[in-house]
């Protein structure tokens, strides 16, 4: 019976952790990379590629957060928002007075930078910009689940406004006149919203366990949507959405049958730590770069 449930499990998400460690090596090579060496043309691909894979952390993110937020327990909402919280906060805090001890920053005049820091994820430590908008997006969505039933016929009609909103010249006018800081982190929060509004949705829907035989026919059907939806430019963002969601499907339909147990177990250790590695890379490559 144990084995029954590890073949189950596996063959139902092993393919979203293969995707979380490809990703999440894309990501580590594009901050770490040398500028020297590639070509703009290359660059400018690794940035979409880039795009997409953090699309898809978000959609991932939002979509296993599902059951515990919208089932009430507050034990499980308190971990999840824990295991974000702790990094975020401990991270900078530690980082701030490395930088001070060797001279980097005056620990006096640059506290207001880690006050921005904690406030909106970036200030110091730009990388954290990410935990910051999944925290702030799910304490929104745990207040809409707490005050309505029908909290996601709630989530879908804000989404669509916010869809609206932020389509406007006047949405992206109002945050140019914005620090850099700011607007990279904060900035991003409508864009956070959809993608935890997608993961949200698909949960609710349990796209992933419920094996859907059309599956491939969906796969066909968000192709012709990607190619329409690409002409329509109010909506520009939504092909990066409706990739990582194709994506999603496809490693989601892959057999594991013959995958050895080992070979899961080790996919799914190395998989667990993506979290900390993309907390700590940034500062781990500049360390590395300096003592080099």
């Amino acid at each position: 019976m144990k084995y029954e449930i590890i073949i189950n499990s596996k063959q139902l998400y092993l393919g979203i952790e293969i995707l979380r460690m490809l990703f999440a090596f894309i990501i580590l090579f594009f901050h770490c990379r040398s500028r020297k060496i590639y070509s703009a043309s290359f660059m400018a691909y690794l940035i979409e590629v880039v795009d997409v894979g953090v699309a898809l952390f978000f959609i991932i993110s939002f979509y296993f957060s599902y059951n515990s937020f919208s089932s009430k327990k507050i034990n499980k909402i308190k971990e999840r928002l824990k295991r974000l919280i702790i990094p975020y906060v401990i991270w900078p805090i530690i980082i701030y007075f490395q930088r001070a001890s060797f001279k980097i920053i005056n620990i006096k005049k640059k506290l207001k930078f880690l006050i921005y820091q904690i406030l909106i994820g970036n200030g110091i430590y730009c990388i954290f910009w990410f935990n910051f908008n999944l925290i702030f997006v799910l304490l929104f969505f745990t207040i809409i689940i707490f005050i309505t039933r029908k909290f996601m016929t709630f989530l879908i009609l804000f989404g669509l406004i916010i869809i609206l909103i932020s389509s406007s010249n006047a949405y992206l006018q109002f945050w140019n006149q914005f620090k850099f800081d700011v607007k990279f982190s904060v900035g991003k929060i409508d864009n956070t919203y959809k993608l935890g509004l997608i993961g949200f949705f698909l949960s609710s829907k349990k796209i992933i366990e419920n094996k859907i035989n059309k599956k491939f026919l969906i796969f066909f059907i968000f192709i012709i949507v990607l190619l329409i939806i690409n002409k329509i430019s109010i909506i520009k963002l939504f092909p990066k959405y409706v990739f990582s969601i194709l994506l999603i499907f496809i490693f989601t339909s892959i057999s594991f049958e013959k995958l050895e147990i080992k070979t899961y177990t080790l996919i799914k250790q190395i998989s667990s730590y993506t979290g900390g590695i993309y907390y700590i890379h940034p500062y781990i490559n500049s360390l590395l770069k300096k003592l080099c």
